[in-house]
C-alpha cells in the first residue's frame, strides 16, 4: 500500500513538473508588443511560467488563436466592431487621441463633426474662425489647427477614423514634429487646437470633453478621457485592447492570465501612451477566472 501510494505521489509530481515546464505562447499587437514584452516575460518568470511572446499584430494574433498556435491573444478591437465568437475577452488596455485648447480659451467640449470641419481636407464649408463655434472670446479669431507628427502614426489614424470619417488633414493642419512640439505650439498660441495622445503635464493647456455625432447625432453628450470613460466607451477616441482566449483553455490559463491583469502589468502599460484597464475591471477579471472550472 505504501509502494503504491509512493507511486502515485511520484507520478502527480511529474504531472506538476510537465504542467510548470510547458511553454505557452502568447500572441499580440505590435503596437503594445515594444512596450511590454520584456516586463511581461519577467513578470510570468517570477511565476514560473515559460512563455514565447510573439507581438507580430492583432490580425496575426487572432489568426494563431483560431489556429491553436498561440494560447493566448494581445488584440486590439476598435469601437462598433463585432467582437470574435467562442472568445473569452478581457479588458486589458486602452490608446487614445486627445483634443486640447490653450488654457485661455473658454472652450470646454467639441463634437466629432466640428473637428471634422477643423481638420477634414474634405470638409465644405471647413470651419476656420472659433466665433463659427460660438466661443465667446473676442482675441481667439481664426482657429490654428495641429496634430502630432506622423511619426506618432496610431494617434493620428485614431483620430481619422473617430473623427474625419476615415478622410485625410487638410493642407492647413500644423504637423508638428514630436508630441512635446505639438503641445508647446498649443502653450504659446491661444487660438490653437491640437490633437495628441495621452496628456500627462496639463499645465497651460484644457483637454476637451468630446461628443459623437459624426454618424448622425449619436450622442448629445461630450466626455473627456479619463479612466472610467473610456473603458465604458463613451469616449470616441479610444481604441481597446484586450486579451482574448478560447473558453476551454481559460481554466487551464488561469496563472498566466492572472499575471496579465496584474497591477504590475498595469503600471508598465500607464508608464507609457496607453491607459491600463481600471483596477475595479481587472479585479471582476480575475473573479471571473476563479470560478471557471
Amino acid at each position: 500500500m505504501i509502494k503504491l501510494a509512493s507511486i502515485a505521489a511520484f507520478a502527480a509530481l511529474l504531472a506538476s513538473a510537465a504542467q510548470a515546464a510547458e511553454t505557452v505562447t502568447i500572441a499580440g499587437s505590435d503596437i503594445l508588443g515594444d512596450k511590454i514584452k520584456a516586463p511581461l516575460s519577467a513578470a510570468l518568470k517570477k511565476q514560473g511560467i515559460s512563455a514565447n511572446i510573439e507581438m507580430k499584430g492583432s490580425f496575426t494574433a487572432a489568426d494563431a488563436l483560431k489556429n491553436a498556435k498561440a494560447d493566448v491573444a494581445i488584440i486590439a478591437i476598435p469601437r462598433g466592431e463585432k467582437n470574435p465568437e467562442g472568445l473569452i475577452l478581457f479588458p486589458f488596455a486602452y490608446h487614445i487621441a486627445s483634443v486640447a485648447v490653450n488654457i485661455a480659451n473658454p472652450i470646454e467640449e467639441i463634437s466629432t463633426s466640428q473637428l471634422y470641419k477643423i481638420y477634414s481636407k474634405s470638409a465644405s464649408p471647413r470651419v476656420d474662425a472659433w466665433q463659427s463655434l460660438e466661443v465667446g472670446n473676442a482675441s481667439l479669431k481664426n482657429i490654428m489647427p495641429i496634430t502630432t507628427s506622423f511619426s506618432d502614426s496610431l494617434v493620428v489614424e485614431l483620430f481619422k477614423y473617430g473623427a474625419l470619417k476615415s478622410t485625410g488633414l487638410g493642407q492647413w493642419v500644423n504637423v508638428a514634429k514630436s508630441p512635446a512640439e505639438a503641445l508647446s505650439m498649443l502653450r504659446a498660441n491661444n487660438s490653437a487646437i491640437a490633437v495628441v495622445g495621452k496628456i500627462e503635464d496639463t499645465s497651460m493647456i484644457k483637454i476637451l470633453a468630446i461628443s459623437s455625432d459624426s454618424d448622425g447625432g449619436a450622442s448629445k453628450y461630450a466626455f473627456r478621457p479619463d479612466r472610467d470613460n473610456i473603458f465604458n466607451g463613451d469616449y470616441p477616441l479610444s481604441l481597446p485592447f484586450y486579451i482574448a482566449v478560447e473558453k476551454s483553455a481559460a481554466a487551464r490559463l488561469k496563472p498566466l492570465l492572472k499575471t496579465l491583469l496584474s497591477d504590475e502589468i498595469a503600471a508598465v502599460i500607464d508608464a507609457d501612451n496607453f491607459l491600463s484597464a481600471p483596477k475595479n475591471s481587472r479585479k471582476k477579471s480575475i473573479f471571473e477566472l476563479d470560478i471557471l472550472k
